[in-house]
């Protein structure tokens, strides 16, 4: 068995064909200077908001689904018109489009960015049920797209058959408003993710983590830039930020969008990875104290504004087509043992 790296390019990929392509690339997870294999290609013809940036790996059956973002690129008026779950882009590739019913009937997803992975569904009293659901992260981290800065978690049942439904979770602080419901505002104002990971080694409603590895502030007087937040998967919650930082204890300083994806390797140390829209790879340590953590408090260490802190380290760079030109970019990362 090897563990492999999913992810989806965001613009055409084949221009002699009518429609745009998205090719969906396959890459071991070691060594990273491998030429990554193309899986194959998603006519996005009917998904309307067709950057698919959110990736993750079912672990009862394997596959990967894909969740489009919540508006269109460029968009401050369009909200979600359409939320797309793509199934099966892994190896064999057989791709399938499957849209989730609201519920409320007008719900519709906050944010220009997202992340995707797949956990243990949460009853309203914490406990962890097996059904499987895929969670959903969207936010904006701009207020030049016309919306609040934050982020809020959806959920999207997986029956047997359909698109099931998704659902805005938002079980903390103050009764949920109507902006939030709609997509006009975020449930998490001040905190921008637009990558997910969730630990389906040891289940938990806290045992996920979203990513943000941007460099800009988000809320005046911010001096945390590349940030991890804990994810509470019951209430849509997400911690102070767990500023990341290099090899060296000095703050991370990159500006990408990116994917998140724990290894969820049984028999192994759990590995946390992300993927940078440029195909950079980096491994972050250090995040075990701040997940074992009770609740969303965060561990002892200290790092800024009181935050936790984990280490990010570079890896290496996957090859893929057109990434370190910026002309393709690719968000969405989930890891499959195959």
């Amino acid at each position: 068995m090897v563990l492999y790296g999913y992810t989806i390019g965001d613009s055409d990929s084949n221009p002699n064909v009518a429609g745009t392509q998205f090719a969906v690339y396959r890459f071991p997870i070691s060594p990273f200077g491998s030429t990554p294999q193309l899986v194959g290609r998603i006519n996005a013809a009917n998904i309307q908001n067709n950057d698919l940036e959110g990736l993750g790996t079912n672990p009862a059956t394997g596959r990967v689904s894909a969740v489009n973002e919540a508006r269109a690129s460029g968009s401050t008026a369009t909200i979600d018109p359409t939320i797309v779950r793509v199934n099966n882009v892994d190896q064999p590739f057989a791709p399938a489009s499957a849209s989730p019913t609201r519920s409320p009937s007008d719900s519709r997803r906050f944010g220009f960015d997202s992340g995707a992975d797949f956990g243990r569904d949460i009853s309203s009293t914490g406990t962890v049920l097996s059904t499987n659901v895929l969670y959903n992260i969207s936010g904006n981290n701009t207020t030049s797209n016309g919306v609040p800065v934050g982020s809020s978690l959806y959920e999207i049942t997986v029956p047997t058959t359909g698109g099931g439904v998704v659902t805005l979770v938002d079980q903390f602080g103050a009764a949920t408003t109507t902006a939030q419901r709609q997509g006009t505002a975020p449930t998490n104002p001040g905190k921008f993710a637009d990558g997910l990971a969730i630990d389906n080694l040891t289940p938990g409603r806290t045992r996920a983590l979203a990513s943000d590895f941007t460099n800009t502030d988000e809320t005046t007087g911010d001096t945390t830039r590349n940030n991890l937040y804990k994810v509470d998967l019951l209430t849509g919650e997400l911690s102070a930020p767990i500023v990341l930082r290099n090899s060296s204890g000095q703050p991370l300083n990159l500006n990408a969008d990116s994917g998140l994806a724990f290894t969820n390797l049984s028999g192994s140390t759990q590995r946390l990875l992300a993927l940078l829209e440029t195909g950079q790879v980096y491994e972050i340590t250090g995040f075990q104290d701040e997940l074992s953590a009770s609740g969303l408090s965060l561990g002892t260490a200290t790092g800024v504004n009181g935050a936790g802190f984990a280490t990010a380290t570079l890896l290496g760079t996957v090859n893929l087509p057109s990434a370190s030109t910026g002309a393709i970019d690719y968000e969405g990362f989930t890891i499959v043992n195959e």
